[in-house]
């Protein structure tokens, strides 16, 4: 997998993104997730990690994205609820 400090900044990174108001899914934590994708993509030109454990991690990108997605829809689908 990646080094001590890599995993470290992936795993900021990641929570970071996560972290983002659901409005903000382009601006703060699209970047964040691209970011953490070309460390992923970096490691596995190196050598550093195996295309399997980029796999995994690529993996774990999305279900973050997906999950930002979700709660995006839903403010989107509270707000039209809660109109007359």
């Amino acid at each position: 997998m990646f080094n001590q400090t890599a995993q470290t900044v992936f795993d900021e990174s990641i929570e970071r993104a996560l972290a983002s108001p659901p409005g903000e899914l382009v601006a703060a934590s699209e970047a964040e997730l691209s970011y953490v994708a070309g460390m992923a993509a970096y490691a596995l030109a190196r050598g550093d990690i195996t295309a399997e454990q980029r796999d995994l991690i690529t993996m774990r990108i999305d279900m973050a994205r997906f999950r930002l997605l979700a709660q995006t829809m839903r403010t989107q689908r509270l707000a039209l609820a809660a109109r007359p």
